[in-house]
């Protein structure tokens, strides 16, 4: 066959060698003619809510919790009950990508993660009946993360089911609702600590601060499964498959896909991939880092009780949910979103990096810190333990600079990250199934908060949190040379 391009505006046109004419059309144009159901996109970004709100929400009240059902459990201990949903998710966001893939399906994979996670909720509601309850937190995260990794699916909707016009801001608002579910999770966990660490039996059931919060999410979980059930419709208008010829004849309606005609769908750079999913696992690591180290941090720095830190940090974190789900919508509906998705994300490193600055603990703030009066425990006072020998030569980082941390650099860096990294991801695969590479781009996401939990609890007790700034300061400079090397790619 003789090839002959001539300059078209919309096709490539083609010769066979019997002077036939075939039309030639690339992805983008056939994309640029289809609609993005936005109804069923919501219900994705409210479910990615949920999602956020699973994971996070009992990341301040998880400490006190632990130590009133065992003594046993030390800060090292609380590290791997933070890793383990992030274990669970590790394993099951590539799992739920493949079903994806296989199926083209985003209800059941999502419907199935859902009651998975429910049971695990109502399990850990019940951990006051369990002795060793500290290994049965230990295992209830771990099948919450099973459950929750079905993001990895909804993930997969917002980059195959919206047009590459509508991709940043559906993009966008997904990570905004995610974002949002991981800043309510605290929040929600905060309100209700009037019911205090005892409360009151209801039967079997002990219903205070702690297990009211894991029958509420038992309880949405549900909920969202019906919602899904019942109203969320799959169109993924965003793909051409260049082997289903019918179904871009159907979704474009404005080409007539034959043997005569082929769409181009074009290859993905795998380098640029590669570096959007380490981008990812940055942000995720240092997101998790300063919301699971705000109560035992806040502890010792402010001699704050454990229900203080909780309250305190729940409000701080609110605020800064706003800061981030605001420049989510913005970057989503404004002109800002168009700004170039690398200059994006280093002004995301930027801020996240000011963050470690302030708060590492220089000699110019006052000091040292106190410890804990002899025989009390951070139920009722505090200030560090007796086993924190760090407190003697660590400076007082200041309660102003703390929340402006806390509040605006956390705010404003995480959407500038996240979102970009996301959108820019899957810009790069195209208009293909996205089911496995999406799975991967997940598991990045819940294998760095593991990594990153696990290293800054040791860190913390063995050193303080001076090397937990010098340790998350390290893989941002490593995320904007991968930027500055690659930025053409």
């Amino acid at each position: 066959m003789t090839r002959v391009s001539i300059a078209s505006r919309s096709t490539t046109q083609v010769f066979d060698d019997n002077g036939n004419e075939k039309h030639e059309f690339s992805a983008s144009e056939v994309l640029d003619h289809m609609e993005t159901d936005w109804r069923s996109m919501w219900i994705s970004i409210f479910l990615q809510f949920v999602v956020g709100v699973q994971v996070s929400v009992y990341y301040m009240s998880m400490w006190p919790y632990l130590q009133k059902l065992d003594k046993t459990a030390d800060v090292d201990f609380l590290g791997w009950i933070i890793a383990s949903c992030n274990i669970g998710s590790t394993i099951s966001n590539p799992l739920y990508g493949y079903w994806n893939q296989r199926t083209m399906s985003v209800k059941m994979p999502v419907i199935i993660g859902f009651l998975i996670a429910a049971v695990a909720q109502m399990w850990y509601g019940l951990l006051s009946l369990f002795s060793d309850a500290k290994w049965f937190m230990l295992a209830a995260r771990v099948v919450t993360g099973f459950g929750v990794g079905n993001i990895a699916a909804l993930r997969i909707y917002a980059a195959t089911a919206s047009t590459p016009k509508d991709r940043m801001k559906a993009i966008s608002y997904g990570t905004g609702g995610y974002v949002l579910g991981i800043s309510f999770g605290p929040v929600l966990s905060a309100f209700f600590t009037p019911l205090g660490e005892n409360g009151w039996k209801l039967g079997f059931l002990q219903i205070n601060m702690f297990t009211v919060v894991a029958f509420l999410m038992t309880i949405v979980l549900l909920a969202a499964c019906v919602i899904v059930h019942f109203f969320f419709n799959e169109n993924y208008v965003g793909i051409i498959d260049e082997n289903e010829k019918g179904l871009i004849e159907d979704k474009s309606r404005l080409i007539k896909q034959s043997s005569e005609s082929n769409v181009v769908i074009p290859k993905y750079d795998l380098i640029g991939a590669l570096t959007c999913i380490y981008l990812f696992m940055t942000v995720n690591i240092i997101a998790t880092n300063i919301e699971v180290m705000s109560t035992p941090l806040t502890t010792v720095l402010f001699d704050w009780k454990d229900s203080q830190s909780i309250l305190y940090n729940g409000i701080a974190l609110c605020c800064s949910c706003v800061v981030s789900v605001a420049l989510n919508i913005i970057l989503g509906s404004t002109r800002l979103g168009k700004l170039d998705k690398r200059i994006q994300m280093l002004i995301g490193l930027g801020f996240f990096l000011l963050y470690q600055v302030f708060m590492y603990p220089w000699k110019f703030f006052s000091g040292p810190l106190d410890f804990l009066p002899a025989g009390k425990d951070t139920d009722v006072a505090g200030g560090c333990y007796q086993t924190y020998e760090w407190c003697k030569w660590t400076t007082r980082v200041p309660l102003s600079i703390y929340l402006i941390c806390f509040i605006v650099f956390f705010g404003v860096a995480f959407p500038f990250v996240e979102s970009p990294s996301a959108a820019l991801y899957s810009e790069i695969l195209g208009p293909r199934k996205q089911g496995n590479m999406q799975g991967l781009f997940s598991l990045g996401g819940s294998l760095a908060p593991v990594i990153g939990s696990l290293t800054s609890t040791a860190l913390f007790q063995a050193t303080g949190f001076r090397y937990v700034m010098v340790y998350q300061a390290g893989i941002l400079v490593i995320g904007a040379i991968l930027i500055a090397v690659f930025y053409k790619r």
